[in-house]
């Protein structure tokens, strides 16, 4: 047994040598390889840290670079944004970018430690700067956060399409806030076209509404005139007409060398007169024609009553107003006290027939002319009488007699309101986006937002502060 034991035991030595001797082979090979990740791990964070270092150490770009960036190119990088975008990725970014047009964007990648303030700060001053684009976006070199200013999206539109977009790596967050808002700036002008088209529409109807209802008022003016050019027409017509018939009686022989060359001279003033009032009104085309008419009229008038004067042997009367009541009657005689009926009583000169029916406590004869399908007073007779009457008293103070003659009637308040004649009542009836500088700018580097701008803080935030002019310079 002893024996046997003292076999053993030699061979347990060697078999226990052996495997001390593999453990200590393999913990020899074992050490190199649990040593390599614990390097590899402190390689890269001396990397990262190194990678850190060289971003943070790079000078900020300022705004004058980052402007000059964007005049030919759609996509800014800034150096100390420390972006991870590689060229492709950028050309990439700025030909989805040259698609949105109507959006017309400009996108800069910024540090991700920037503020809000900051961000609307210096958008609002590259903008300025570059004096071209619609959009102008601001994003983290890590995509997580974004703004923007906009001529054609409102704030909220803006902060929306921020939303839409979060999530998304930097390069897809870039094209797919390109492409919403393209979409957005579109839909928004097609809205507005049909909003506008319907404005259009409805005006186009109003001004034919419009238009018409003119067009009929003015032809409703326009006969009426006619209908009052017509009745005053007839009127005058019959004081030619009377005087005419005046002179007839009378008959003289102008040519009888014993006839007084007074008379003869008189009575050739009063036929040249009437030749003269009827030739107007043939003439006569608007009410205003009609006062030369019966200013003819008033001088035959009163030659005929000097004509008759002279062959009576009677003194030639003082040449005065024609009779109030009633121009065919010739010069008044004398003043009178008379009211219109509900008027005011005021003196008025009168012939010798009408003064003495006054004085009686009669009714003048008063001259009644065509009105419509009836006959009224010509004071009363609507505004186409008043260069009638203006006529007959255009050697005594014209209308500014019949201003006071007149008081209380039609005619008269007509007169006392300043009615003209020449062209007067009758004379139609009958006859931005650039940014540019100045107020419409940003104001400096810095200012606020002018020009129709709307800044949207997006991912931002609000918040006061200015963008700094140790990041971007120029401010």
């Amino acid at each position: 047994m002893s024996s046997e034991i003292r076999t053993v035991r030699p061979v347990l030595r060697a078999a226990v040598s052996a495997v001390v001797l593999a453990v200590a082979v393999l913990a020899g090979l074992a050490a190199p390889a649990l040593a390599a990740p614990a390097h590899a791990a402190s390689s890269q964070a001396a990397s990262a840290q190194v990678t850190a270092g060289q971003a943070a150490s790079l000078p900020a770009d300022t705004v004058g670079q980052i402007a000059k960036g964007l005049l030919g190119s759609r996509l800014y990088v800034t150096t100390d944004s420390g972006a991870n975008l590689s060229a492709a990725d950028q050309q990439q970014v700025r030909s989805a970018l040259d698609g949105d047009h109507d959006a017309d964007i400009r996108a800069v990648v910024v540090r991700n430690d920037v503020s809000g303030p900051q961000v609307g700060q210096m958008l609002k001053a590259v903008a300025n700067r570059v004096g071209k684009g619609q959009t102008y976006v601001a994003i983290t070199a890590d995509g997580t956060r974004m703004g923007g200013i906009s001529k054609k999206l409102d704030t909220n539109e803006i902060n929306q399409l921020v939303t839409r977009t979060d999530g998304s790596p930097l390069k897809q967050r870039l094209i797919q806030f390109g492409n919403l808002a393209e979409k957005k700036v579109d839909d928004k002008a097609k809205s507005g076209a049909v909003v506008g088209y319907v404005v259009i529409g409805v005006l186009i109807v109003i001004a034919a509404a419009v238009t018409s209802v003119v067009l009929v008022a003015r032809k409703r003016r326009r006969e009426r005139h006619a209908r009052q050019m017509a009745d005053l027409k007839q009127g005058v017509q019959e004081d030619v007409t009377l005087l005419g018939e005046d002179i007839a009686r009378l008959d003289l022989n102008v040519m009888d060398p014993g006839l007084d060359p007074d008379t003869r001279a008189d009575y050739e003033r009063a036929m040249n007169s009437y030749d003269k009032a009827k030739t107007a009104t043939e003439r006569a085309q608007k009410p205003q024609d009609m006062q030369a008419v019966t200013t003819a009229l008033e001088d035959g008038r009163y030659y005929m009553t000097a004509t008759r004067a002279r062959l009576a042997g009677e003194p030639v009367p003082e040449r005065r107003p024609p009779c109030f009541f009633n121009p065919q009657h010739g010069p008044s005689v004398q003043d009178v006290t008379w009211a219109p009926p509900g008027g005011v009583a005021r003196s008025v000169p009168a012939c010798a027939a009408d003064a003495r029916a006054v004085l009686e406590g009669g009714d003048p004869d008063v001259r009644m002319v065509p009105y419509g399908d009836a006959r009224r007073p010509y004071w009363d007779a609507g505004p186409a009488y008043a260069p009638y009457a203006g006529g007959y008293y255009y050697g005594y103070g014209g209308f500014d007699l019949l201003s006071g003659l007149l008081l209380g009637t039609a005619l008269g308040s007509m007169m006392g309101g300043g009615f003209g004649w020449g062209g007067g009542y009758y004379g139609d009836g009958f006859g931005g986006d650039g940014f540019g500088g100045g107020d419409g700018g940003f104001g400096g580097d810095g200012g606020d937002v002018g020009g129709g701008w709307d800044f949207g803080s997006g991912d931002f935030g609000g918040g006061g502060g200015d963008w700094g002019g140790n990041d971007f310079g120029g401010f």
